[in-house]
């Protein structure tokens, strides 16, 4: 699981020592610099840091800045990474090829102070700007919570991810008993206040910081639960059933309460031919026996 720097994180791949010494004496007292002193090293710090920025080496032994950048840009996890190149190399061909495979500045070595600090710090304000924008467009406007858009993105990540290391993905589909009924009685206006309780409730029964809840749409929810088995994935489930259900609704001077359907599974993608769109007719299936059971309750996706 990724670290979360409170700082933005910049990442200096460089195979010289004093280079490496030189980007951290000039950005340390600003940023969270990290440093690698090989293309590999580099590509394996990406798995364990939330890197803003890259600083790269253009020639060092074993693997080139030009290779690190191919392959940064093959994955998604890192193809939206900015990549500077810093070099001593004058040729315009370096530039141009650098560019061409989506380097976004280049820094020239020997470093001047003034020229990487406010090299860096541009786009570090554009990836800020940008995760500004990127926020909004991800964001449920009414509950606060990660919106459809951004699932998405984000099960073809996790998808992948589950893939590579061979684990299992655990996946909730929620959604709230009698929905329409409760909209009938207390109107639209307290509707909203109970889909904002439930979202809530939701997020804050999620434990770990790489569990996700979304808003699917209308009373309906998703949670990504990421190296999840399906014992882990229903004990998850329950715990966000009773949490709902025992969630006070503020409606005007009257107090009330919602529960939530659910079902649940969990699905090792590695090694098989079903895809997510396939798991996920199956688990809706799931979620509707739920509600044909009697509604507040958790279904399980046996094999």
């Amino acid at each position: 699981m990724s670290q979360k720097n409170s700082k933005q994180c910049i990442l200096a791949i460089d195979d010289t020592p004093m280079h490496l010494r030189v980007l951290i004496d000039i950005l340390s007292p600003v940023y969270d610099v990290k440093v690698a002193k090989s293309g590999t090293a580099g590509l394996e710090m990406l798995q364990k840091y939330n890197v803003d920025i890259i600083l790269l080496d253009l020639f060092m032994p074993g693997m080139s800045g030009f290779e690190v950048l191919s392959k940064l840009k093959e994955s998604d996890d890192t193809k939206q990474i900015p990549v500077i190149f810093i070099t001593g190399s004058d040729s315009p061909n370096d530039e141009v090829r650098g560019l061409n495979l989506g380097a976004v500045d280049y820094i020239r070595k020997p470093f001047v102070e003034a020229v990487v600090k406010l090299r860096v710090g541009v786009h570090l304000k554009l990836v800020a700007q940008m995760k500004i924008i990127e926020k909004f467009s991800l964001t449920d406007g009414l509950t606060g919570i990660n919106n459809r858009h951004n699932f998405d993105q984000a099960v073809k990540l996790e998808w992948n991810r589950a893939i590579r290391a061979k684990e299992n993905l655990g996946v909730l589909l929620a959604d709230i008993d009698n929905f329409k009924l409760f909209n009938s009685r207390y109107g639209h206006l307290n509707g909203d206040a109970c889909l904002k309780t439930v979202a809530n409730v939701m997020k804050e029964t999620v434990m770990r910081g790489n569990d996700f809840v979304f808003r699917w749409g209308g009373e309906e929810f998703v949670v990504l639960l990421p190296d999840t088995s399906l014992d882990g994935a229903v004990i998850v489930a329950e715990r966000i059933r009773e949490n709902v259900a025992a969630a006070v609704i503020q409606c005007g001077e009257e107090t009330t309460s919602a529960t939530i359907s659910i079902g649940a599974g969990s699905v090792r993608p590695f090694g098989q031919t079903e895809n997510f769109e396939d798991f996920y007719a199956k688990l809706d299936k799931v979620l509707y026996r739920a509600k044909e059971n009697g509604r507040n309750r958790v279904e399980k996706l046996e094999d």
